[in-house]
């Protein structure tokens, strides 16, 4: 194995190209080289190696078994070679890789889209979706965890570009029979959509629950009254629930992605897809 490392890959080209011909002088023509040279690499390989990969049979040629062995090993290699030289252009070029999205508790309804199109467009990505509370999803991209993030305003924005995606009201939800049942914020202290509902709509509550499916159980058991951006809730069945807009409470949704960091070619294609969506 260690007189293995000290070939390279041309010298695998060059002894496939004799096998796959049969012949030193054809391989040779089909390498555009001279023909001593070509022997003296395949002898090159047999020291190195320490055994006989071709022998003269007549006027041709014939493969050794330890020849046949070497040449099914080499043209694994080169393949590998190959198809690694492709993934790696692929990646340079935005074709390929991994793109990792964050998007906050309840925005996930505006990336269905764009996820869409973007493995239309490029089937061979590979996406990774991390849900989280927006002020958790910027802490990750800055740690580089993600690549960019769908979150709700206000945030702490240094650092990192944000383009505005859509403004939109809040509704008061619950159940018809329990329109006072105790209010449940759907965030928690300090973040985004507690500062909107606290600041805007004067919300005092010290309930909190970021996740939305369990948040809308208990409003249907008459256990809570929560608050939701209107793009929420298209994305749930509100069958049997009172919504009642709030005329004072907006919401807003950003895209944001690190400033000072060149994005990757994958990054600058899912952002382009936003970009025409929009």
């Amino acid at each position: 194995m260690k007189e293995m490392m000290k070939m390279d890959l041309r010298q695998y080209r060059y002894f496939c190209a004799v096998v796959e011909e049969q012949s030193v002088t054809r391989a040779a023509e089909r390498l555009r080289m001279a023909q001593p040279a070509l022997t003296q690499q395949i002898r090159k390989m047999e020291e190195l190696l320490g055994v006989r990969l071709i022998e003269r049979a007549g006027r041709g040629i014939r493969i050794t078994a330890s020849g046949e062995r070497l040449y099914e090993r080499a043209v694994s290699l080169l393949r590998y070679e190959a198809e690694t030289r492709i993934e790696v252009s692929d990646i340079k070029e935005g074709r390929a890789g991994i793109l990792r999205i964050g998007v906050n508790t309840l925005s996930a309804g505006r990336l269905t889209g764009w996820v869409q199109e973007m493995k239309r467009r490029y089937p061979r990505i590979t996406l990774q979706i991390h849900q989280g509370e927006s002020g958790v999803l910027i802490d990750r991209l800055k740690d580089h965890a993600i690549d960019v993030a769908l979150v709700r305003l206000p945030i702490e924005a240094q650092g990192v570009t944000i383009e505005w995606m859509e403004e939109e009201p809040f509704y008061r939800v619950h159940h018809p029979e329990y329109a006072d049942a105790d209010v449940i914020i759907p965030s928690q202290e300090g973040l985004g959509v507690f500062q909107t509902l606290s600041q805007q709509f004067g919300v005092v509550s010290q309930e909190t629950c970021s996740d939305v499916l369990i948040l809308i159980g208990l409003v249907r058991c008459g256990q809570a009254v929560t608050l939701l951006p209107e793009s929420t809730l298209r994305e749930l069945d509100m069958t049997g629930l009172v919504q009642e807009r709030l005329t004072d409470a907006t919401s807003t949704t950003a895209l944001v992605w690190l400033t000072e960091d060149g994005q990757s070619a994958l990054t600058q294609q899912f952002l382009t897809i936003v970009n025409e969506r929009e």
